[in-house]
């Protein structure tokens, strides 16, 4: 799904730069989130040239800015980027080939609103990563 990222700039109050353009564009692609490094990778594969530091300056501006999530992966010891969902995602991690699959719901919703009556917390964000062998590192 191409995603106009000149628009997506505007609404944010944003600068327009060919690099952000670049790197919204490339994780509106995606169907999972990719390292800085791999989004860099990428990018060069498509012709773009950019920095890696570039890239990184990007990402950040990006996400204060709500426009990219950052995903940490425990099992590559990484943090991951990808463009905003509407709602927020989790995945499951296979351990052998560091696939990420996107879970297509919340399982924490009711532990959530247990924690925040019990403890008088408000919970502002969460993240759950489930982590395993995935059908094709199974059957290998």
């Amino acid at each position: 799904m191409k995603t106009n990222a000149k628009k997506i700039l505007e609404i944010n109050n944003l600068k327009y730069s060919r690099q952000r353009e670049s790197v919204i564009d490339l994780l509106s692609e995606l169907d999972q989130p990719v390292s800085v490094e791999s989004c860099y990778d990428l990018l060069k594969e498509k012709g773009e040239s950019m920095n890696l530091s570039t890239v990184y300056r990007t990402v950040d501006t990006l996400h204060q800015h709500h426009i990219i999530d950052k995903v940490y992966n425990s099992i590559t010891n990484t943090t991951m980027v990808q463009i905003v969902k509407h709602h927020h995602q989790h995945y499951i991690i296979c351990v052998s080939c560091h696939k990420m699959i996107p879970i297509d719901f919340c399982p924490m919703e009711q532990i959530l609103e247990n924690v925040e009556k019990k403890y008088n917390f408000k919970v502002t964000a969460h993240q759950l990563e489930i982590s395993g062998y995935c059908e094709n590192c199974i059957n290998t």
